[in-house]
């Protein structure tokens, strides 16, 4: 910790993916293997809803005609598609149950996936995605049939949308970062050609906040996680620290307060080390005035951005997360081209491989910059400022900085540490129907967009007060 990753050498053909198409096998496996896969490979114990009643209606109104759907999900903590997939396929309709109500089908959803998760995930993921009617999107990749079919099945499919408004994985399950606008555009598009086929409905974007709730008896892998990557940084091990104590359910809620402000301690001098090395590889010089830790982090990540797009040509265009989705669409794009690269010439072959080979090192950057983006100084300060942040705060941060450490050299979303066991709280916001605002749209699109995504924003940030701080 951290490891030595191999960098890509070679351009690869891109592998086969169906069309999106749901089969009865695919969908049966999933719910099959669903709660295995929440145990072992979740590490979930349980899971609980917050206003169920809201999901059972929506969907219950969707089966029989009377709205379309779109579910837009927070996405901070990266498995919530395979959470949300059990949640529907498995539990809703239990949830139906216990409310006297019952659904016309079997509940499922159809999720929304960045199109390069079949480039890098294993051949199972290849062949359930399609299999299950999930749907590839592109960020800043027009894509006028992918669009055009997206567009079909919320309009027509038999099944709702599932997606989430951050675009990717955001890191931080009690602070919500920018959404983006796409959620908005898609329900307003539905009710404008619902209407124009004579089928004026209610578009529904229905909001669902996922929490984890940490065992704390595991403290002890944290603080080891921790030391892992404080010798790696090659910082002194707290004399007072005690990364393998005793898991004891019983500790005096004392000495479990005084272990958590010791490990924010902690977190906070690795994220200052953590800035530190990254500053050294990038050539950041140390700076004469006193500059503070947000102010230091924002130019590294600029320098990463900077470093990424030289590699590939590409000139610095929009906010940050922008310039990542570009420097992610050109590095995959290079590395998995779209002419097969066996079919080139001896030469070309060369190249093509020498071109994957740069874009491996450009996601490198970009990759530090998708985490750090949302790594502020102020989440371990707690929900009310004071200091003494939740469990789940310093878990989410001890992952991140861990995370942090195997990006600088060469890491990603797939090397992010989950040591802990957890049990998980669904959140059903009030639903926003967009399609009573069809005629604000048509008057001043821009503002109709902005006040559905603040209104969204709204209930997510409602979700997470509602979570208990612990």
């Amino acid at each position: 910790m951290p490891g030595h990753y191999r960098p890509a050498d070679r351009a690869k053909p891109r592998p086969y993916v169906a069309p999106s198409r749901r089969t009865l096998l695919a969908t049966a496996l999933v719910r099959a293997a669903g709660p295995l896969y929440a145990r072992a490979a979740l590490k979930l114990d349980s899971i609980e809803f917050k206003n169920p009643e809201r999901l059972v209606a929506a969907f219950k109104d969707f089966q029989e005609g009377r709205s379309r759907l779109i579910l837009a999900f927070r996405h901070p903590y990266g498995d919530e598609p395979q959470l949300l997939s059990l949640v529907f396929d498995l539990l809703l309709g239990r949830e139906a149950r216990k409310l006297g109500l019952r659904l016309p089908r079997r509940p499922h959803a159809f999720f929304l996936h960045d199109y390069a998760v079949p480039l890098w995930s294993d051949a199972l993921t290849r062949w359930i995605l399609p299999r299950t009617g999930a749907l590839p999107v592109y960020h800043v990749k027009f894509d006028g049939a992918g669009l055009k079919r997206i567009r079909g099945v919320l309009r027509e499919g038999d099944c709702p949308i599932a997606l989430a408004p951050e675009g990717q994985i955001s890191y931080r399950a009690e602070t919500l970062p920018r959404i983006e606008s796409g959620t908005a555009r898609l329900a307003f598009w539905c009710a404008e050609e619902l209407e124009r086929a004579g089928r004026s409905l209610p578009v529904v974007v229905l909001p669902i906040s996922v929490h984890y709730r940490f065992d704390e008896n595991g403290i002890g892998d944290v603080e080891a996680l921790v030391a892992k990557v404080e010798k790696a940084c090659g910082m002194a091990r707290p004399s007072a620290a005690e990364p393998r104590r005793a898991r004891s359910p019983s500790a005096r809620p004392r000495d479990r307060k005084e272990r958590r402000r010791a490990l924010k301690d902690r977190l906070v001098a690795l994220d200052s080390a953590l800035i530190a090395h990254a500053e050294s590889y990038y050539g950041i010089p140390p700076s004469t005035e006193r500059v503070g830790r947000n102010e230091r982090h924002a130019a590294l990540l600029e320098a990463a951005l900077a470093k990424g797009e030289g590699i590939l040509g590409l000139r610095p265009d929009g906010d940050r997360i922008s310039r990542v989705y570009r420097i992610r669409q050109e590095a995959w794009d290079r590395i998995y081209p779209e002419k097969d690269p066996d079919s080139l010439s001896p030469l070309g072959r060369l190249l093509a491989d020498r071109r994957a080979g740069e874009a491996w090192y450009a996601m490198r950057h970009m990759e530090l910059v998708d985490l750090g983006h949302y790594l502020d100084s102020g989440y371990l300060e707690g929900r009310s400022g004071d200091g003494d942040p939740s469990f789940g705060r310093l878990v989410e941060s001890a992952y991140s900085l861990a995370d942090l450490a195997q990006r600088l050299v060469g890491g990603d979303i797939g090397t992010r540490p989950s040591i802990l066991r957890k049990k998980a709280s669904v959140f059903i916001g009030d639903g926003l129907d967009l399609g009573a605002r069809l005629p604000h749209y048509r008057k001043d699109p821009r503002a109709a967009i902005e006040g559905a995504m603040a209104d969204l924003s709204r209930i997510f940030l409602n979700s997470i007060e509602e979570f208990p701080d612990d």
